[in-house]
């Protein structure tokens, strides 16, 4: 499938960084909702949204395309871009990239009847971004945990991608690390990687045994109950999409430092998250 004018619109630091790929491999680029971006946005067209996708034949929104399901997700923005109906137009009969798709197909029938593909739903993208996104976590404990991971004992809620690859990372550091599941065949993975292997019941009986403890779970997992458990200079990090498993209220009860740490490809590894959304776009447009 030759798509050869993109433009990409809304987004973080690698969707800004995707631009500049993208234009610096000769591609005619038109890009919205960057005016705020730390990168300069060389040999692309900046415009309004409207007219970068009208111009494209290819568009590229970001992961996730809404966190209100109302507007773009634009954080290098000031501007609300409207996910109307004045929007759904301008994409028709143009191919659509986006991560988490089906936020996007559900504001309105209209949007679902989109061409849209789901990077997001790519499996080699997400191992990469899993690891990434554990870079990006370790980044975050390093930067905000006041002692060393070495010697602290972590817990992780969730055994999946982001899992597998950050929980050898702090143990590498020298982290007692365990992680809390629910299926046998992830308390065996973890318990040949030298790891303890909880269910969440004993985790959450466990909890004040634990300096740092990092959801990936996108429920509940971390609720009233399981925070009143949890040890005063705890510190709790979410990584788990919205609305996230840790409850924040019970940690602001407590006194106790917890923070939610999304779009981590974007904040610590933005031109490797770039290369990553690249590569499956390509992919995708080139078995189309």
């Amino acid at each position: 499938m030759d798509k050869s004018i993109f433009a990409v619109v809304g987004g973080d630091a690698r969707q800004a960084a995707l631009a500049n790929m993208l234009a610096g491999d000769g591609i005619t680029v038109y890009c919205a909702g960057f005016e705020q971006s730390p990168h300069l946005l060389t040999g692309t067209a900046s415009t309004d949204p409207l007219t970068a996708v009208l111009m494209a034949d290819t568009v590229i929104l970001p992961m996730p395309p809404t966190r209100d399901g109302k507007t773009l997700n634009t954080p290098l923005s000031t501007y609300r871009i409207e996910l109307d109906e004045e929007f759904c137009t301008a994409l028709r009969g143009k191919v659509v990239f986006v991560g988490i798709a089906g936020k996007l197909r559900e504001i309105s029938p209209n949007y679902a009847k989109l061409n849209i593909f789901d990077y997001y739903a790519n499996e080699s993208f997400l191992v990469r971004n899993a690891q990434a996104t554990a870079e990006g976590a370790l980044a975050e404990i390093i930067t905000n945990y006041p002692q060393t991971v070495c010697g602290s004992s972590i817990l992780i809620t969730g055994c999946g991608r982001i899992t597998r690859f950050l929980a050898p990372m702090l143990r590498n550091l020298g982290g007692k690390v365990a992680v809390a599941a629910r299926k046998s065949k992830d308390w065996a993975w973890i318990q040949a990687q030298g790891m303890d292997s909880f269910s969440f019941n004993k985790a959450m009986r466990r909890a004040k045994d634990f300096d740092i403890i990092i959801n990936t779970v996108p429920a509940p997992i971390i609720n009233e109950k399981f925070v009143d458990g949890v040890s005063d200079n705890a510190v709790l990090i979410d990584l788990a999409s919205l609305p996230g498993g840790i409850d924040f209220e019970a940690c602001e009860r407590r006194g106790i430092k917890a923070w939610r740490a999304l779009g981590l490809p974007g904040k610590y590894s933005p031109t490797t998250a770039a290369e990553i959304i690249k590569e499956t776009v390509m992919l995708i447009l080139e078995e189309e």
